[in-house]
């Protein structure tokens, strides 16, 4: 089964409001011209996947015109246009007809991880564990309540909580990879577009729980790693300051 990387970039980047695709804003730590979506593909690449897909929505031609078709990253690159920018789970599935008989590693690609190999270690302990349906790359968070947050029993997943006004939980969810039956799933839920109740838009996490229910979803959990979302001007500010610091 060939194993293929995911990249949802169909979002406005409304948060920002910078006249260019968040995917596009330039890494602070590096001398020439590299955007912060490089991290993931790089890391991707250490996984040792070739074949990476982005769902886009039109708009983004300078993500485009950068990526081109993958070759000069070493890559094969698909494109799959995304003509409105809905939720994630609806952006994912955008690339149901490609993704569909495929194990699928995605992440998104506004972050920056560390360590690097994030994205390999993950894929390993997935292939290795023959009941998982879903792994969920996992990482220690010190603000839970603002984030998708993961409820444990050893490695399997008993359930993840969008955004809790409250909670004892340490630890989100921050990277997936998954076989094709998840695909599926993720297909359907998107056909259905079911909201949860007082929810505004549709989460990945609710496409989950048919496989939580089943234990077919496991961790991995990140030890002595660090999540960054660039998806805010605080944030980037906070980036932009560790990276001249070091």
């Amino acid at each position: 089964m060939e194993t293929v990387g995911l990249l949802p970039c169909a979002g406005k980047g409304t948060r920002l409001g910078m006249p260019f695709s968040k995917e596009m804003f330039p890494d602070v730590h590096n001398e020439n011209y590299r955007p912060v979506i490089m991290y993931t593909i790089d890391a991707m690449k250490r996984a040792g996947i070739k074949h990476i897909i982005i769902t886009v929505n039109p708009n983004k031609t300078d993500l485009l015109n950068y990526l081109g078709n993958g070759k000069q990253f070493g890559i094969d690159l698909t494109v799959c246009i995304h003509p409105e920018a809905k939720s994630l789970p609806q952006s994912l599935n955008e690339a149901y007809h490609i993704i569909k008989d495929k194990k699928v590693v995605f992440a998104m690609p506004d972050t920056v991880i560390e360590p690097r190999d994030f994205l390999k270690k993950a894929l390993e302990a997935h292939n290795k564990n023959h009941n998982s349906d879903v792994t969920l790359g996992c990482f220690k968070t010190d603000n839970p309540t603002s984030v998708s947050v993961v409820e444990f029993d050893g490695e399997l997943i008993t359930n993840v909580i969008e955004k809790p006004k409250e909670t004892n939980l340490e630890y989100m969810w921050g990277m997936m990879v998954w076989n094709p039956v998840f695909s599926k799933i993720l297909n359907e839920f998107c056909l259905t577009i079911k909201h949860r109740e007082g929810a505004k838009e549709l989460y990945l996490s609710d496409a989950l729980f048919p496989l939580i229910e089943k234990n077919k979803v496991f961790s991995f959990i990140h030890e002595n790693s660090s999540y960054r979302d660039l998806g805010t001007f605080k944030e980037l500010n906070q980036w932009s300051k560790l990276i001249q610091a070091n």
